[in-house]
């Protein structure tokens, strides 16, 4: 007998946990809805940070930031703050653990036995809290801390803790930056959509070279002259 959906495993844990994590959040919405129509579209921003900060993340680059202004003109910067920093640890959470499953997984295990990678552990061991929350508000690139703390077997409840006080202020300023600047709406999403498509196109680019044949190169000899008698 198949498996029903509560039960279906969907893909790798990740991909299983954010499965699961939008339709709980999609649930939930569509009993809040029958009593505050706002709730299916604070919904619909807490799934597409949930999206945007999990496996899509390398595919959508500047993609949050818009979304942050353009709601931020619509609700309280300080509401849109919190559920985007709910829906952001709970990326993290599942994230934190994919990466602490991946610790006897062979590409991941050379990793972490890099002389550079040993030595990022050990730096970020000496003051774990404090470098988790400025690469969280910071424009530091956070895929860093992302791999560095599970595998210096950081307490996952500070993590998150040091996460999500950094990003807390972050989303909160972006947010009343899209309230005080009150930008139009369509020049917002045009840059998301505009940076998602060039990211895409980007790999595409990428990708066929990397799959194109090398040509060597070829020595062309002199012609040869015809001798005479």
């Amino acid at each position: 007998m198949a498996d029903g959906p509560l039960r279906r495993r969907y893909g790798t844990p990740l991909w299983d946990g954010l499965v699961r994590g939008t339709g709980a959040v999609a649930a939930v919405a569509a009993v809040l809805a029958l009593c505050w129509k706002d709730a299916a579209v604070l919904a619909g921003f807490v799934m597409l940070t949930v999206w945007v900060h999990g496996p899509l993340s390398p595919f959508l680059p500047v993609v949050y930031e818009p979304t942050l202004l353009l709601f931020g003109r619509l609700y309280a910067p300080l509401l849109i703050a919190l559920l985007g920093t709910v829906g952001n640890l709970y990326v993290e959470f599942l994230d934190y653990w994919l990466f602490r499953m991946l610790g006897g997984f062979g590409p991941y295990r050379r990793l972490q036995d890099h002389p550079l990678f040993a030595r990022a552990v050990r730096l970020f061991a000496k003051r774990p809290f404090l470098t988790v929350w400025v690469f969280a508000w910071s424009p530091l690139p956070d895929w860093m801390v992302r791999m560095i703390a599970p595998a210096a077997r950081y307490p996952i409840g500070r993590y998150l803790v040091a996460m999500g006080l950094g990003r807390l202020p972050r989303f909160w300023l972006l947010a009343a930056l899209g309230s005080w600047l009150l930008p139009p709406p369509w020049l917002l999403l045009a840059v998301a959509f505009g940076s998602a498509a060039l990211t895409v196109v980007a790999l595409a680019w990428k990708t066929l070279v990397a799959r194109s044949p090398r040509t060597s190169s070829l020595t062309l000899a002199p012609d040869a002259r015809p001798t005479t008698a």
